[in-house]
């Protein structure tokens, strides 16, 4: 019973580092959206074509990682706890820790227009056929694109539906180009919609929309469930 009890505590209990593998403070989280030697040729040439044009148009470069945008991704009121979580939330997964071996990207936003363009390279592991990549890969780039845009827009929310339209196969290591863009804010309901090309803007391999629903999670401590609302 005293096993369990403390197995228990230590489940319960908060650890420094997020991936609960070990007990040592973890390193400051790293941005990932600069680049990095798995980068392309072609994803630093998009790469510098884009910040010059983000600086023209005054869009924002977004981190990989959301302790640099917590006006616009933590709910105003959150406890320290909520804040230390979101530092170490990554926009994209990073289970796979090499360089180039899985998303690559970097995320542009303008928030007052509720548009968002992400370049992304996919790499190797994250291939479905042979030679391209896979279509779960594809909709992960489309879900974190616009749910950031979304989390940009409103705060706190959650992916309620999404719909993609696989239109042309993406081969491994490809440049693509996400374009995102805000349809309507209905109440707690966001309306968005993407489309996806290659790094030049001529082949269009995917369509989306998204159904994003504003709120924040709450846990009853006396059912032991949690609540979106």
């Amino acid at each position: 019973m005293l096993r369990g009890a403390r197995a228990l505590a230590l489940f319960l209990s908060p650890v420094p580092c997020p991936r609960r593998r070990c007990h040592r403070p973890c390193p400051p989280p790293r941005d990932l959206a600069v680049p990095n030697p798995g980068w392309s040729e072609r994803m630093r040439e998009r790469h510098r074509e884009l910040l010059e044009w983000a600086r023209d148009e005054g869009w924002t470069r977004v981190p990989s990682y959301r302790q640099y945008l917590p006006q616009m991704l933590v709910q105003p009121g959150a406890g320290a706890g909520d804040r230390d979580r979101d530092r170490d939330t990554r926009l994209f997964p990073r289970a796979i820790e090499g360089d180039g071996d899985g998303f690559e990207f970097v995320t542009f936003m303008s928030v007052p227009k509720g548009r968002l363009r992400c370049l992304c390279q996919l790499g190797p592991f994250l291939e479905g056929h042979p030679g391209l990549a896979h279509g779960g890969a594809i909709a992960t780039l489309i879900d974190t694109s616009l749910g950031t845009l979304a989390l940009a827009v409103a705060g706190r929310v959650v992916t309620a539906n999404l719909s993609i339209d696989y239109l042309e196969p993406v081969p491994l290591l490809s440049v693509l180009l996400l374009e995102a863009f805000l349809q309507r804010h209905q109440g707690r309901k966001l309306f968005l919609g993407c489309d996806l090309w290659d790094a030049e803007g001529t082949t269009l391999h995917a369509k989306a929309t998204g159904l994003f629903i504003q709120g924040h999670w709450t846990w009853d401590h006396c059912t032991g469930r949690g609540h979106w609302g």
